[in-house]
């Protein structure tokens, strides 16, 4: 119900072109490689050209890059470098509710619709990285329509208002990938990328492809 596909051929594209930009470089990938696997990460980027690279110390053996000596210049925020999103986090909506207008959504009741609406409960909340911070103030993708996020993101869920676009029971919501995008997120949350990315939940299915 909650999952994150990762693009071996977007991944590729951002970092070479990194790379062509610092030759020298080594890639920052502590942190399990922001979340996204330190041993996939690290082989790619081996493949496209890169040698180096920041390890967390108990992580170094499953890496295929060298740690970096100090000597390079080290490059972060390397997986949103490219045309096509290298990390796509969606989730499943599982249930819809028309409601009237004046309707109070979520925690503290700080969200009221404006007119009768849609809204759709989806599968992804504060405990699978999707920041509760961003409440107020994020969009997701749902049936071709970005839409709001109607009042505080919830442990488990959260709630998006969808107006009077047609959704189903069963539909997925991208909370970020091409559009709505990471930076975005990054944006509405106040946090950084790679803090997002590194918070994403256990129970958050992971995929490449």
């Amino acid at each position: 119900m909650r999952s994150v596909v990762l693009s071996r051929s977007a991944l590729a594209e951002s970092l070479g072109s990194l790379l062509v930009a610092s030759p020298n470089a080594a890639l920052d990938l502590r942190s399990d490689a922001r979340g996204l696997g330190l041993a996939d990460v690290s082989a790619i980027a081996h493949d496209v050209g890169f040698r180096h690279a920041l390890h967390s110390p108990e992580q170094i053996q499953h890496s295929a890059l060298a740690p970096s000596t100090g000597g390079h210049e080290v490059v972060d925020n390397w997986w949103s470098g490219g045309a096509q999103p290298v990390v796509t986090f969606l989730a499943v909506v599982i249930s819809v509710k028309r409601v009237a207008a004046g309707s109070a959504v979520s925690y503290g009741y700080h969200y009221r619709t404006r007119a009768e609406t849609t809204l759709a409960l989806v599968s992804a909340g504060f405990a699978d990285g999707v920041p509760r911070s961003a409440s107020g103030r994020a969009h997701v993708l749902l049936a071709g329509a970005i839409s709001p996020i109607a009042g505080r993101i919830a442990m488990d869920q959260c709630v998006v208002d969808v107006g009077d676009v047609p959704v189903s029971v069963g539909d997925t919501a991208v909370i970020w990938g091409a559009s709505p995008s990471l930076a975005q997120w990054s944006e509405w949350s106040r946090r950084s990328e790679g803090v997002l990315l590194s918070h994403r939940g256990d129970r958050v299915v992971t995929t490449w492809h």
